[in-house]
């Protein structure tokens, strides 16, 4: 059952999607065919089709259509919504809407497009739907990096909002906006909780693609080492990566470049990471998983953040500082012995276990100055601290409780390593050594990659 006789290649699509479609499919090429309809005329667009009543012979387009009985718009277990801001001030709001028995979408807007809007608009179509099939997979995979490429000289702002019914308990949320100052997301669900905020109002602090490739890639496994030192488990870390990834891919052009006295030169951008400021943090849902003892949660956190400080009016005076962090706080239960499986139950037999907590921060922090135009001042500083307590029980009676800590700390003077009499002249030299200085700039959470003195 149709809501009205509307035909297009979306509604064709629809039909095709609700016969041959599980629920997580019937989403599939709607939201890129249903952008485009409204790059392409410019029109708002509504339908809804209804799984016919038992007893209604109903299998073709023009089945029966009934408006009041069978608008599903906002009623389905997985719901997107994409609005997109145009520079011009109208808003185009998309809907796309999924049940066991029906499937519905719309589009409208609160203006009319011009032509170069209109075009923007289709240019994200693919982008939109890789994202909502990467959110209705299961697991849920975040695919957000198309979206954050809109034109910036047509379109204002982007956001998604999606809702999906995992099972009859659980449902994965997700929230991200974009526009000229920055991007967020913010996902929720049964895996656990992420939230990362991209600052893009700093634009002289960009790196070239090279380095922010290598400052992505650096950042993700510093997020692999926390996930594998907390036993970080289940669909979370992925998620948070395909995120972080995505939200860092490509800052495109800057809404108001800087000035071209205030942009960093090769020399300085060897001591930054060449990525834009950004708080980022996921955690797991806490898991009793011994019913002995429930208040010994399974748990874990995890947050990294970059901040960058720019001042001077020119390259005159310039002076720069950026600092990385992360903290990692986790509890687990592992077997006294390794190889051994656990069985926690309420019996003493089954109480033989450690009880794990770590609680670990580090931080990596440079700084530059100018003066005169000349280089007077560079520094780098990091540290990691590690603290790991081991409770040890043995047939439910605490055998060991003792915290192991870990620290180290190191700091150098650059100004040796950057004068320009020790750089190399040749241009391929010069960007060695300087990619060499800047390997050493990037956050270490483990104490033992830190090399005290450099």
């Amino acid at each position: 059952m149709w809501e009205n006789r509307t035909r297009s290649t979306a509604a064709v699509m629809m039909a095709q999607n609700f016969g041959n479609e599980p629920m997580a499919g019937r989403l599939k090429g709607l939201g890129a065919e249903l952008l485009r309809q409204v790059a392409y005329d410019g029109q708002d667009f509504s339908q809804s089709i209804q799984r016919a009543p038992d007893g209604v012979q109903a299998d073709t387009y023009d089945m029966l259509v009934a408006p009041t009985q069978v608008s599903q718009h906002g009623m389905g277990d997985n719901r997107i919504a994409l609005t997109i801001t145009t520079r011009s001030g109208v808003k185009v709001e998309l809907a796309l809407d999924a049940g066991d028995n029906s499937v519905a979408i719309k589009a409208q807007g609160d203006g009319k497009l011009n032509d170069t809007e209109r075009k923007a608009l289709g240019k994200l179509a693919d982008a939109f739907q890789q994202a909502v099939d990467g959110i209705t997979e299961d697991p849920p995979r975040i695919d957000l990096a198309g979206l954050t490429q809109f034109d910036q000289g047509a379109l204002a702002s982007v956001d998604l909002k999606a809702s999906i019914k995992l099972n009859p308990r659980e449902t994965q949320k997700l929230d991200f906006h974009a526009d000229g100052a920055g991007r967020s997301v913010s996902i929720d669900g049964p895996s656990g909780s992420a939230k990362i905020g991209v600052d893009l109002t700093q634009p002289a602090a960009w790196g070239n693609k090279e380095q922010q490739a290598k400052a992505i890639d650096r950042y993700v496994q510093q997020v692999d080492q926390a996930s594998g030192r907390g036993q970080a488990r289940g669909a979370m870390p992925a998620m948070f990566k395909d995120a972080f990834i995505g939200m860092n891919s490509n800052y495109g052009t800057p809404a108001v470049p800087p000035a071209p006295d205030r942009m960093l030169g090769e020399r300085d951008q060897a001591l930054t990471t060449g990525l834009a400021d950004f708080n980022a943090s996921f955690s797991l849902p806490d898991v009793a998983s011994n019913p002995a003892r429930p208040s010994e949660k399974d748990s874990f956190s995890y947050e990294l953040s970059q901040k960058t400080q720019i001042s001077g009016k020119s390259a005159w005076d310039l002076s720069v500082s950026q600092q990385q962090q992360s903290r990692l706080k986790a509890s687990y239960h592992q077997p006294v012995k390794a190889g051994a499986t656990l069985a926690l139950d309420l019996s003493p037999n089954s109480q033989n276990y450690k009880y794990v907590t770590i609680d670990d921060t580090a931080s990596s922090s440079t700084s530059f100055k100018y003066d005169q135009g000349l280089l007077a001042k560079a520094s780098h500083e990091m540290q990691a601290a590690r603290s790991t307590r081991v409770l040890e029980v043995m047939f439910g009676k605490v055998t060991d409780d003792h915290t192991t800590p870990e620290g180290k700390s190191s700091s150098r003077d650059l100004m040796a390593e950057l004068k320009g009499d020790v750089l190399p002249t040749g241009a391929w030299e010069r960007a060695q050594a300087l990619d060499a200085i800047n390997d050493k700039i990037f956050l270490q959470a483990n104490p033992d990659a830190i090399a005290v003195g450099g």
